[in-house]
């Protein structure tokens, strides 16, 4: 092989090996990538491409020596000999040492008895690169083997897996102390948890009985116990409503003041007036609607199940 195709090739390989790391570079994953067992595959298995491909060169240009010389053709193996001669560099002893193969002109000493069509049997030694390949990989199985399944020195796959899933654990339920702030006018649903309805109770007579009447019958604003609504009556509809007000009406937007777990609870109280008739109420405005099936859950954290496992598995997808 010609020192140049040498030192092209290589530069080609060093070239793909540095576009699959950038990526990583660009995101700041430099630990996590070298860390990835795949990482290690890649790169014995590009080191063994490298050697594999300056080997059928090799081969080639035994090939081409043995037919040049066969068939007497000696200028041209003349040349050859001498770019062999010009290709003396600390690259290609590197390259001769690694495969401790007979030079072609001496193929004699080492050649088997026997010869089928031109095929010669050579008995070379096994080539240094692949010798110690394999040594190595000798050393890493007993060191893996006493670290992992003897002295147990290091977390085993089934432990890392465990570990993993533990700091996942904990990151999710970092992430859920705020996810159930998620809910909004797509994914809110009734509540019929007592408690939660009374604390939205709450909520309304301090902030919405000045317009509505502590009971809901109506005053300025529209008596919210009837089946009269001017914006819709489902609680995708009331919850929206609290959320982005009415400022056409005088009514504010209450979303930069309370937060979507209370919108909830506030309209899940309105809701829960409906049909309870108090004294002197608001003549009915709006649409008469019909009351819609509610959806249920136990307690304030099956309330924001649905929000939170869609986020939480999210969450889960990119540790």
């Amino acid at each position: 092989m010609k020192n140049s195709s040498k030192y092209y090739l290589g530069f080609t390989l060093l070239v793909f090996v540095g576009a699959l790391i950038v990526p990583f570079l660009d995101r700041g994953d430099v630990s996590s990538f070298i860390q990835n067992p795949l990482t290690w595959i890649l790169g014995v298995a590009i080191a063994f491409l490298i050697l594999a491909l300056f080997a059928v060169s090799q081969a080639m240009e035994g090939i081409k020596y043995y037919i040049l010389r066969k068939e007497g053709r000696l200028e041209e193996l003349k040349e050859l000999q001498e770019a062999e001669a010009t290709g003396d560099d600390v690259f290609s002893r590197l390259w001769q040492k690694l495969q401790d193969a007979k030079p072609v002109e001496e193929e004699s000493e080492i050649e088997m008895d026997h010869e089928y069509d031109g095929i010669r049997e050579l008995d070379n030694n096994l080539p240094p690169w692949w010798l110690w390949g394999f040594y190595i990989s000798i050393v890493f199985s007993v060191v893996y083997i006493l670290r992992f399944e003897v002295l147990h020195t290091a977390p085993s796959t089934i432990e890392e897996y465990e570990q993993d899933m533990a700091a996942a654990e904990i990151a999710k339920e970092e992430y859920l102390k705020t996810a159930a702030n998620l809910v909004d006018e797509t994914s809110v649903v009734m509540l019929t948890d007592e408690a939660l309805i009374k604390e939205g109770g709450a909520l309304f007579a301090q902030s919405c009985a000045a317009c509505h009447r502590a009971d809901g019958g109506g005053l300025q604003g529209p008596n919210l116990t009837d089946e009269y609504w001017l914006h819709g009556g489902a609680i995708e509809d009331v919850f929206a409503t609290i959320k982005y007000g009415v400022p056409a009406k005088g009514m504010i937007s209450w979303k930069d003041i309370i937060g979507p777990q209370e919108i909830q609870k506030v309209a899940s109280y309105i809701l829960s007036l409906q049909g309870t008739n108090p004294p002197n109420p608001k003549d009915p405005e709006g649409e008469k609607m019909t009351p819609v099936p509610q959806e249920t859950q136990e307690s304030v954290d099956s309330t924001m199940e649905k929000t939170e496992d869609e986020t939480a598995e999210a969450v889960m997808s990119s540790l």
